[in-house]
């Protein structure tokens, strides 16, 4: 059962949600969502207490200095377990909001860590809760003013001495194993960012609904929305060269990942993290952050600004969700995207083609047009496997494959649907990509057809 403000939370998105894009396009929402959240069967189960024995165990021999290829029994880029270093920059959160919050970090399976704490409260909370807490591995010290998030992030990671920071919010909660399997992947990759998958949790921190399971890094995807958000870990030296900028507070940690280098980011897949709703927070009130989404807008155009692209950054129907409009085109603005597929629609406005898996199974098939999907995928550009050539445009340089592939040229746009043209489409998309090409997928590029 659902928390009862998920209701008013769905209402307030409703009426904020017509008054942007209308009425009918609003009924047509509530409705998917109503759908979505009668179909969902989500329930988080936390690790059984053998496997947590188990991984505490682990941590015990990597502590003792065994290797960790021996412990974690995979091939490993680190030959040993990082220390992290969580950073909470704490603004006056419940006290009892912020009590869970230390618990879970203590009852980490993993405990290779440290809790370094910047506290511009004044309402005392937070210093009552660690006055509490005997733990070597705290590190609290107030700040002469409030700086802000990124300002009071940046002071908590001048005093952190880990290998990676990680953010948690002041009211949020880490799962027990968050950490191990964060070090896990880590050894296993070496990356410089790992993130993972996230759910929300009611007020009092009982009920978990609305799993977030990610994909792995989609460049097209991050550009319409900054969906990496918890559970963020990144090398500190990483971190230290960038730091987070006071003119995107709100999205501080978006314009981050925007500068950042992508070439070693690593996706975890599990729920490590559970985002608290309350009417105070973005979960629970996406209409009380709106400066959020606007300093999202503003680091994205930042970002396009400082990388010579010409780009116009406008919100999506969906609050958080961005649209990029390229000048004068795609292709001329991107030398990394190389095919742009859309939505191929029947009479009915069904989906029947457009964004591929390597099997060549069309997502989202048989929803309407107008459905969004679980996180909006449905409606959000971002990078394919593969697209369907009947609804498809490529660049100039990718003419001579197309014919090679296809046996015709571009303009003359094969249309009948069959499993060859499939294949075909396939294996395109397939060899464009190993020449370096992206291949975007577009939901507002659509075409009819009467296969």
């Amino acid at each position: 059962m659902l928390p009862f403000m998920t209701l008013q939370d769905d209402i307030r998105k409703t009426i904020r949600y017509a008054r942007r894009n209308g009425v009918r396009e609003a009924a047509h929402a509530a409705a998917e969502r109503i759908r979505m959240k009668f179909s969902d069967r989500y329930r988080y189960e936390a690790p059984s207490k053998d496997v947590l024995l188990t991984q505490e165990r682990d941590y015990l021999r990597l502590s003792a200095g065994e290797e960790t290829q021996e412990v974690f029994r995979v091939d490993t880029r680190l030959s040993r377990a990082p220390k992290f270093s969580i950073l909470v920059p704490a603004c006056n959160p419940s006290e009892k909001h912020f009590r869970a919050l230390v618990s879970s970090v203590l009852s980490q399976s993993y405990g290779g860590f440290e809790l370094i704490v910047a506290d511009a409260g004044t309402n005392g909370a937070v210093e009552k809760v660690l006055r509490e807490t005997d733990d070597e591995r705290i590190v609290y010290f107030r700040l002469p003013a409030n700086g802000g998030i990124s300002a009071n992030t940046n002071a908590a990671a001048r005093r952190a001495t880990g290998d990676y920071v990680a953010f948690l919010d002041h009211d949020d909660m880490l799962t027990p194993d968050a950490l191990y399997e964060m070090a896990f992947a880590a050894v296993r990759t070496g990356a410089e960012i790992l993130y993972s998958d996230e759910d929300k949790c009611d007020s009092n921190g009982r009920i978990f609904y609305e799993p977030n399971r990610k994909p792995d890094f989609n460049t097209d995807y991050f550009f319409a929305n900054n969906y990496i958000c918890h559970l963020l870990v990144m090398k500190r030296e990483l971190f230290g060269a960038l730091l987070l900028r006071s003119r995107f507070d709100g999205a501080q940690d978006y314009d981050l990942l925007l500068r950042v280098p992508k070439s070693e980011i690593c996706h975890v897949p599990k729920i490590l993290y559970h985002w608290r709703v309350h009417t105070a927070s973005t979960a629970g009130n996406p209409g009380s952050k709106d400066y959020a989404y606007e300093a999202g807008k503003a680091a994205l155009e930042d970002y396009y600004e400082s990388c010579g692209i010409r780009a116009l950054v406008s919100h999506s129907k969906h609050r958080g969700f961005y649209r990029t409009q390229y000048l004068p085109d795609i292709f001329a603005a991107r030398r990394d995207v190389g095919v742009v597929g859309g939505k191929l629609i029947d009479r009915k406005r069904r989906i029947v083609g457009g964004m591929m898996d390597e099997a060549g199974n069309v997502l989202f098939k048989g929803s309407h047009a107008a459905d969004s999907g679980e996180m909006h995928r449905a409606d959000t550009a971002q990078d394919a496997y593969a697209v369907d050539v009947r609804c498809m445009r490529i660049r100039a340089e990718l003419r001579t494959l197309y014919r090679e592939v296809f046996g015709v040229s571009y303009e003359e746009h094969i249309m009948p649907g069959t499993k060859k043209l499939t294949e075909q489409s396939i294996e395109f998309c397939r060899r464009a990509a190993q020449m370096g090409y992206l291949i975007v997928w577009d939901p507002e590029f659509i075409r009819t057809t009467n296969a």
